[in-house]
């Protein structure tokens, strides 16, 4: 028996081709002898061991991000880097710009596995919604709150307006945080107003319709071109928030258990390479943020390595910062169980395993 699946294809069908050829010769061969060949070809597939491989197909998977911001590197680097084609998935990233819309395609059923702000997952699940966190983009609230230059400190921004992108959303969870936390109360003591995106939030800061606003990078850069400067950086204050998180159904990850650990590793691989790789992962970011403009893509990068965590872990303290900020408009939220809005089983086993001691080498 020949040794090789091509050496089989070519004694019994006689014809001479590479593995690659598979479709264009089906296509071109016709009637009984279609047939005859066909039936050798699956043969020798079989004989050969070649079967499953060229059989099986990649899982298709719709992946939704909500923007073009630098904590979504991860997912872009693992498409572009063709990381998740290596687990046998066939990626298709969708950007979708806001979180309670994209809970809304993924009830639909259109969306299987999308990366959000985790408080759209929780607000779902509060409202009976089959939904779960199963993994953490970035834990910490990923913004720089930014101010007209007349806004000189957080006190400063009493009797004024700020802006966040939708109430509900990690902009606005910021935004009361910060408040609060200078003895503020959000709504009696200043103002918020929805301005649907950071971009927009930007150009409101330039015709001062408002005077602050949480702001990510790449926006960032268009704030300071409107004049504002950073009143506090997030990551420094000390406060855990699923501010982006990987959610599906749950009744999506009981049926997909394989997928949506090799969906992981996929991603895990990226977030080293993000780190490995600076030129390779400034090629993807540039792709998405759609700018040649160098400067926009360092930032953004460097963005990306300050905030997004090598092992995506939920954490318990974020979901309960979430909770405690629906509570005032939802009463379900103020005795709910942060477990119960997030399972990390998929990177707890895959910790156990030492996949991430081995990427990371610790």
């Amino acid at each position: 028996m020949p040794s090789t699946s091509t050496e089989a294809l070519q004694e019994l069908t006689g014809f001479p081709f590479e593995g690659s050829d598979l479709l264009l010769y089906c296509d071109l061969t016709e009637g009984k002898t279609m047939k005859r060949q066909i039936a050798a070809l699956a043969v020798a597939l079989f004989l050969s061991g070649s079967w499953i491989t060229l059989s099986e197909a990649k899982d298709r998977l719709v992946i939704g991000y909500t923007s073009a911001s630098g904590v979504f590197a991860g997912l872009w680097i693992a498409h572009e880097a063709k990381l998740f084609d290596k687990y046998n998935i066939d990626s298709h990233l969708v950007l979708i710009a806001s979180g309670s819309l994209m809970v809304q395609s993924m009830l639909g059923g259109d969306l299987p596995i999308s990366a959000a702000a985790g408080s759209a997952s929780v607000d779902a699940s509060l409202a009976g919604a089959d939904m779960t966190m199963f993994g953490a983009l970035v834990r910490v609230p990923a913004f720089y709150i930014m101010a007209l230059p007349e806004i000189k400190s957080i006190e400063d921004l009493r009797g004024k307006i700020v802006g966040v992108t939708r109430f509900g959303s990690s902009t606005d969870f910021t935004m009361r945080y910060v408040l609060r936390k200078h003895g503020l109360e959000p709504v009696r003591d200043v103002t918020l107003i929805q301005t649907g995106d950071l971009f927009a939030a930007a150009a409101m800061l330039r015709t001062k319709a408002i005077v602050a606003a949480p702001f990510s990078s790449p926006t960032n850069l268009r704030a300071e071109e409107a004049g504002a400067r950073v009143l506090m950086n997030m990551g420094k204050a000390g406060v855990y928030f699923p501010h982006d998180a990987f959610m599906a159904r749950r009744a999506f990850l009981s049926a997909n258990e394989d997928l949506v650990r090799r969906f992981l590793k996929a991603y895990s691989e990226a977030v080293y390479k993000l780190h490995a790789d600076p030129e390779g992962s400034r090629r993807a970011i540039k792709k998405y943020v759609r700018t040649d403009d160098a400067r926009t893509i360092d930032a953004v990068y460097q963005y990306a390595v300050d905030y997004i965590d090598k092992i995506p872990y939920n954490t318990r303290e974020g979901i309960q910062e979430v909770l405690n900020l629906t509570a005032p408009r939802n009463p379900k939220a103020k005795d709910a169980k942060p477990e119960s809005f997030y399972d990390d089983r998929f990177v707890k086993e895959l910790d156990a395993s030492g996949f991430y001691k081995q990427l990371w080498g610790k």
